[in-house]
C-alpha cells in the first residue's frame, strides 16, 4: 500500500517540475540548442571548445573501502584529465567494491557530492550511468525489492505436454493463463478454449502437443554490482521495470533519479549534463497488463487467437501480420512509457537524457529487442550507438556478398538527431589512441557522432571500464592531442544544421512482418547506404514518423525539426507503405520532391492494421523505379544537384556536410589506407579553408578556385585514414599562414637512408623499420631519430615541408635547434622553411606509440584495381560489410581498395616507430 501511494504521486511532479523550470533549461543549456552560428563565432571557439563538446571518459569510478583513498585517487584523475583536454566523464556511481557503501545510500551520496563538487572547481562536466551496471530499469535491484509488481513481464508457452490419440489430459492451469492450443502432427494448430475455473479437461482426437501460453514475470537479464551474492552475473535475479507501464518507469526514477537530485541537484544543468542509459531491451515477446486493451482499440481486433503461431515455430501469413501489429502497439507504448517519460524527467529538472539501444549493427535484432530504433528515440535528448570495436579497419570495406551487418549504423543515431532536432549524438566507443582508435573517431565523426567516449592511455589511475594503475608517470602526448583531436571535431559537428539532401527511408514495417521480406529489406537498406556513400552522396536515415507526420511538406522538400530540408527520398527493397505516407509522397513529389523505388516495391498498403492489408499501392508518380536493387548512374541522375563531386571516382571518401549562417563546413575522410588526391567541387562561395582538427588552426587554401556562383573546385589530398575539415566561407581573424596544394610538389631532399636511433637506450644506426624488427616489441617510447643532411638553395616563392608518409603514432619535431611541431593524426606534415637552412641540417624527430598498439589493420591484399567497379553498371555490386575480417582472405573478401605494398607488408604484425618514408617536399 506505501509504495502503491508513493506511484500515484510520480505524474503529478514531473509536470510541475516543467513548469518550473523550462525557461532556466534553455538559457543555461545552449550546447544542447540548435544554433546557427557564424564562422567568426565558430572560429573564437575552435581551438579551445566549450566543454559540454567532444572528448568523454568512458565509465569511470573510483573504488574502495578507504574513502580517504578514494577521493585522493579521484582528485589526482581530475587534473590529469582536466591537464590533457579531457573536461566530460560519463560517472559510473553504481560500480561498487566490497567495503563500500551500499548504492544510492547516504554513503554513496557523500562520494558523488564528492566527485561532482572536484568536476566542478576543474570546469568539467559529468554524466551520470543510471544504474548499478545494465540494462537500465533494475535500479541496482532494488525494483525486485520495493516494487516487484512492477517487473517486466513476457509471454511464454513453456507448458508442453504429450497426448496421444483418445488420450484425456487433465490439470490445472496457471492463473495468468492466455492461451491453449493441440499441435497436430501436421504442425496444424487447434485452438483449446480456456476453461473459466483454470482446470484443463481434453481429450486428444489424434496424438498432439497440447501448450499452455501464458503471461509471467520474466526479465530480459541485468547485470549487477548490487548483488546480494558479490558476483556480477548476468540473469534475471534482478528485475527490470516493466517498460510498458509509465508508472514502472517512474517508480525507476524516484529510486535512482531523484536521489541523485536531492544529493547534488545544484549542479544539473551545469557540472551534470544528464543520465545515461543503457541498452533497454526485450529477449522475450513483451507482456503488459494493459497491453490487450491497447491493442484492441489501435487495431480493433483481439489479438490472442493469432499468438499460438509465434510459438511453433511455422508462423501462417495471418499470425505474422498479427505479430507485426502487435510490435507496432508495443513499440508505441514503450517509446511513451518508457523513453518519453524519462526524457520528460530530465528535460523537467534542466539535464538530458543520453541512452543507446542495443545491437545497432543488425536492424533485425533491434526490431526484435526494441521494435523501432526510431521511435526509441523520438523523445531521447541525446541519442547514441555502442560500437565496441566494429568499426576498425579490419572490419569494414570487405566484401561478403550478404550486407548482414551494417557498418553504418552510427548513421542511425545521427540521423535520429537531425530528424528529431538534437544537436549531440552520443557513442560508447568513439576511439581512441592507435591506428584502429584514431579510424574510429574518424569514422564516427564522418557520420555524424559526436559525443565520442574515448579510450588513451595514462590520463587516469585505476578503476573504472579498461583503466591501468598509472599513479605516476607522464601522460602519453599522443593522449592529450586524441582528445584534443575529438574536441574540435565534436565541437564542429554539433553546432550549425545538417546538410544531406538525402533520405534513406528505414522500412520498419517490412522488417516487423519477418520472413523472407523482412531479410530482403534489411539487407537492401544496408547496400544502398553503403552505395550511395561510394558515390559521394551524404544522406540520413529517414523514418516512418518522419515520412507520416513528424516532418514537414515545405518548398518541395521533407524539413525535419533540425530545419533540414530533404530533396529526395531513397526507398529499399520493402512489402509495406502505409497509406499516410503514401499520401504524403505524392504531394512531396508534386513539389518537385525526388522519390525513387530501388529493388523491390511495396505490393500492400498499410491503414489500421497489418492484418487487413489488401490494397496494391499505385507508384506511378514515383520519379525513378530501379528494379536492379542498385544504386544505379539512373538513380544518381535522378537524385538533387550533389554538394560534392569529385573529378575521378573514389569510393572510399567519405563526408558529410553542415551548414553555417555565413558557410559551409565539410568534413572528408579517406576511409582507405592510400594516400590519395582529387579535385573536388564542393558547394558554397567564399574562402575555402582548412581547419585543422589537429592544432586548432585555420589555413587559407590558396590553390582552390571558384567554379561557378555558388561552387568551389577543392585540391583534396588525403593520406591513408586522413580527415579534413573544409569550410568554405568568409576568412576569420587570426588564422595561420595560408595552404598550397599537396596535390604535386618538388622533393628538396629524400631522408629515407641511415637514421641514428636511440631506441629504449640501445644506439642504433639503420634505415627506417618498425621497432619490432629492431627488438623492441613492447616499447612505447619515446625513440629519438637524428639524421643530419643537406639541402640545397630552396625554391623561390615555395614553402618546403617535412611529410612523413606514416607514424605510429606521434612524432615531435626539431630541425635545427628550432621546435616545428608534434603531430598524432594524418596528415604527418610540417612546415619548416623557416627552420630549414642550405647546407648541413639537423633533424630530430620524437616518436611514441600507443600502447597495446594494433596492427596497422589494413585489409588482405587486393589483386585488381585501386577501386571496385562502380555497381549498376555492368558489375556485380560490392558485397555487404561485416563485423570481422576473414582470417584467410578468399576471392569473396577482396577489399573495395588497393592495399600499399608496404602496409599490407605490416597488417598481420603489431608496428610501431617511425615508418616513413620521411622526405622535403617545395610547395
Amino acid at each position: 500500500m506505501k509504495a502503491a501511494l508513493k506511484l500515484s504521486l510520480f505524474p503529478l511532479l514531473f509536470p510541475l517540475l516543467a513548469t518550473v523550470s523550462l525557461a532556466q533549461a534553455q538559457t543555461l543549456r545552449p550546447w544542447q540548442e540548435l544554433t546557427d552560428p557564424s564562422i567568426s563565432e565558430v572560429a573564437a571557439n575552435f581551438k579551445s571548445p566549450p566543454h559540454e563538446y567532444g572528448a568523454i571518459l568512458p565509465f569511470a569510478s573510483w573504488n574502495g573501502a578507504d574513502p580517504a583513498v578514494v577521493r585522493a585517487n579521484i582528485v589526482r584523475d581530475f587534473d590529469r584529465l582536466a591537464a590533457n583536454g579531457l573536461f566530460i566523464v560519463n560517472l559510473s556511481p553504481g560500480r561498487r567494491a566490497p567495503g563500500e557503501p551500499a548504492y544510492l545510500s547516504p554513503g554513496h551520496m557523500d562520494q558523488v557530492k564528492f566527485t561532482v563538487a572536484e568536476a566542478a572547481k576543474r570546469n568539467m562536466r559529468l554524466w551520470f550511468q543510471d544504474e548499478s551496471d545494465y540494462p537500465s530499469g533494475f535500479a541496482g535491484g532494488y525494483i525486485s525489492e520495493r516494487y516487484p509488481q512492477l517487473g517486466m513481464q513476457a509471454l511464454v508457452a513453456d507448458i508442453s505436454v504429450r497426448v496421444i490419440t483418445g488420450q484425456t489430459l487433465e490439470m490445472p492451469l496457471p492463473p495468468d493463463t492466455l492461451a491453449i492450443w493441440a499441435v497436430q502432427g501436421n504442425q496444424k494448430v487447434v485452438p483449446i478454449p480456456v476453461p473459466a475455473d483454470l482446470h484443463l479437461k481434453y481429450q486428444a482426437p489424434i496424438s498432439s502437443q497440447v501448450k499452455v501460453m501464458q503471461h509471467v514475470y520474466l526479465s530480459s537479464n541485468t547485470r549487477n554490482f548490487n548483488r546480494a551474492d558479490g558476483t556480477r552475473a548476468k540473469d534475471s535475479l534482478y528485475s527490470l521495470i516493466d517498460y510498458l507501464d509509465p508508472k514502472a518507469t517512474d517508480a525507476f526514477l524516484h529510486i535512482t533519479h531523484d536521489t541523485y537530485y536531492g544529493a547534488v541537484g545544484d549542479q544539473f544543468g551545469k557540472t551534470i549534463l544528464g543520465f545515461f542509459g543503457d541498452e533497454p531491451e526485450y529477449q522475450n515477446i513483451p507482456w503488459s497488463p494493459t497491453l490487450p486493451d491497447q491493442f484492441k482499440m489501435q487495431k480493433g481486433y483481439d489479438v490472442l487467437p493469432y499468438m499460438p503461431q509465434w510459438f511453433n515455430g511455422q508462423a501462417t501469413e495471418q499470425s505474422r501480420r498479427a505479430n507485426a501489429d502487435y510490435t507496432d502497439v508495443w513499440s508505441g507504448i514503450f517509446r511513451s512509457s518508457f523513453f518519453g517519460e524519462q526524457a520528460n524527467w530530465a528535460k523537467a529538472h534542466n539535464v538530458e537524457y543520453l541512452v543507446h539501444i542495443g545491437h545497432e549493427e543488425t536492424m533485425l535484432a533491434v526490431a526484435h529487442q526494441a521494435a523501432d530504433f526510431f521511435r526509441g528515440y523520438r523523445y531521447v535528448q541525446v541519442p547514441g550507438i555502442d560500437n565496441l570495436s566494429k568499426l576498425i579497419p579490419s572490419a569494414v570495406h570487405l566484401a561478403d556478398g550478404t550486407w548482414t551487418v551494417n557498418n553504418n549504423f552510427p548513421k542511425l543515431a545521427s540521423s535520429a538527431a537531425h530528424l528529431f532536432g538534437r544537436p549531440q549524438v552520443w557513442s560508447e566507443e568513439g576511439g581512441g589512441s592507435g591506428v584502429d582508435g584514431k579510424y574510429q573517431i574518424n569514422y564516427q565523426l564522418v557520420r555524424g557522432i559526436n559525443a565520442l567516449q574515448i579510450r588513451t592511455p595514462g590520463l587516469r589511475g585505476g578503476g573504472g571500464e579498461g583503466a591501468t594503475a598509472q599513479e605516476s608517470g607522464a601522460v602519453p602526448p599522443d593522449s592529450s592531442q586524441t582528445a584534443w583531436y575529438t574536441n574540435r571535431g565534436g565541437y564542429l559537428m554539433a553546432i550549425g544544421r545538417p546538410a544531406a539532401q538525402i533520405g534513406l527511408y528505414h522500412p520498419v514495417n517490412t522488417i516487423w512482418l519477418g520472413g523472407a521480406d523482412a531479410t530482403e529489406a534489411d539487407h537492401s537498406t544496408t547496400k544502398l547506404g553503403w552505395q550511395l556513400f561510394e558515390h559521394q552522396v551524404d544522406w540520413d536515415y529517414f523514418d516512418e514518423q518522419s515520412l507520416s507526420s513528424v516532418a514537414t511538406l515545405e518548398n518541395g522538400g521533407f524539413k525535419n525539426l533540425s530545419g533540414q530540408t530533404y530533396k529526395a527520398i531513397v526507398f529499399p527493397s520493402m512489402t509495406v507503405i502505409t497509406r499516410t505516407g503514401l499520401d504524403r509522397l505524392r504531394e512531396f513529389a508534386k513539389q518537385g520532391g525526388k522519390v525513387i523505388f530501388v529493388g523491390k516495391t511495396p505490393s500492400l498498403i498499410l491503414d489500421k492494421a497489418f492484418l487487413d492489408m489488401k490494397e496494391k499501392p499505385d507508384l506511378s508518380f514515383a520519379t525513378l523505379i530501379e528494379s536492379s536493387g542498385d544504386i544505379t548512374p539512373a538513380v544518381i541522375a535522378a537524385l538533387p544537384r550533389p554538394d560534392v563531386k569529385l573529378d575521378t571516382a573514389f569510393p572510399r571518401l567519405t563526408y558529410t556536410h553542415r551548414k553555417w549562417t555565413d558557410g559551409d563546413m565539410y568534413f572528408f575522410f579517406n576511409e582507405s589506407n592510400t594516400a590519395e588526391s582529387r579535385v573536388a567541387t564542393i558547394a558554397g562561395h567564399g574562402t575555402v579553408q582548412d581547419w585543422d582538427l589537429m592544432t586548432g588552426e585555420i589555413h587559407p587554401m590558396t590553390a582552390a578556385t571558384p567554379d561557378e556562383a555558388d561552387a568551389m573546385r577543392v585540391p583534396l589530398t588525403l593520406g591513408p585514414y586522413e580527415a579534413k575539415v573544409i569550410v568554405v566561407g568568409p576568412l576569420p581573424k587570426g588564422v595561420a599562414a595560408a595552404e598550397p596544394s599537396f596535390a604535386s610538389g618538388e622533393t628538396v631532399a629524400d631522408l629515407s637512408g641511415d637514421w641514428k636511433l636511440d631506441l629504449n637506450g640501445k644506439q642504433l644506426t639503420t634505415p627506417i623499420k618498425p621497432w619490432q624488427e629492431l627488438g623492441a616489441t613492447s616499447f612505447t617510447g619515446p625513440a629519438t631519430y637524428t639524421m643530419q643532411f643537406t639541402a640545397a638553395a630552396m625554391p623561390k616563392g615555395k614553402h618546403v615541408y617535412l611529410e612523413i608518409a606514416d607514424v605510429h603514432d606521434y612524432a615531435h619535431v626539431t630541425l635545427n635547434g628550432k621546435e616545428v611541431g608534434a603531430r598524432s593524426f594524418q596528415p604527418y606534415r610540417w612546415d619548416v622553411t623557416r627552420a630549414l637552412k642550405p647546407g648541413a641540417n639537423g633533424l630530430k624527430i620524437e616518436v611514441y606509440t600507443s600502447t597495446g598498439q594494433t596492427p596497422a589493420a589494413a585489409p588482405p591484399a587486393a589483386t585488381a584495381a585501386a577501386v571496385a567497379p562502380t555497381p549498376g553498371a555492368g558489375t556485380p555490386p560490392a558485397g555487404g560489410r561485416r563485423r570481422q575480417a576473414a582470417t584467410t582472405p578468399t576471392a569473396a573478401a577482396t577489399p573495395l581498395v588497393a592495399v600499399s605494398a608496404s602496409r599490407a607488408a605490416t597488417a598481420q604484425a603489431a608496428t610501431s616507430g617511425l615508418l616513413g618514408p620521411v622526405k622535403l617536399v617545395a610547395y
